[in-house]
């Protein structure tokens, strides 16, 4: 693995670039500790953000040089990726989720059939509704191997750095 952390708003920059490129073939797991896990079909990161608001955070990133042993994770498991929902979709879901409280079976299967497709694609299609996802939710990454837990270390430690570094205001209401 690269051990040089980069800013996490150059990492997604390089995610969203490739994703446009390829986006088929994506897995995302995450946790609740803010580690993030984004698998392409040639590379693999692994993040770890900071909230800074429900809408706004910072962090670090990693490029993984041997996503494969990662991928062995999620395998099985639907594409990670932009999907424009057609038309009435978006009302089913709906009236699925309220009377279930969840989507599952063959309205699940059919949204995640849809191909994933590039933020340009999106832009030409116009469609109605987006849907973005699955993520995957795991109860802690670092807990794959102790590989990961040393990452997921040296990444808290780079993140925080980088949070004092651009919100030293912010980041002082915390120590």
């Amino acid at each position: 693995m690269t051990l040089e952390a980069e800013p996490i708003r150059r990492i997604t920059e390089e995610i969203l670039s490739q994703y446009n490129r390829r986006p088929k073939g994506w897995s995302v797991l995450a946790d609740q500790r803010g580690n993030v896990l984004v698998l392409g079909p040639s590379s693999g990161y692994w993040l770890r953000l900071i909230w800074l608001n429900p809408h706004e955070y910072t962090g670090a990133g990693i490029k993984v040089d041997d996503p494969e042993k990662m991928r062995r994770i999620v395998e099985g498991t639907p594409s990670y990726g932009l999907r424009p929902l057609p038309r009435g979709s978006v009302q089913k879901l709906l009236r699925t989720v309220q009377q279930n409280g969840r989507v599952e079976g063959s309205l699940a299967e059919k949204l995640l059939s849809i191909p994933p497709v590039s933020t340009s694609e999106l832009q030409k299609r116009r469609p109605d509704a987006i849907m973005s996802g699955p993520i995957i939710t795991h109860k802690d990454l670092g807990a794959i191997s102790e590989g990961q837990r040393r990452l997921e270390r040296k990444l808290a430690s780079e993140a925080e750095k980088l949070f004092r570094k651009r919100y030293p205001l912010r980041s002082g209401m915390y120590t």
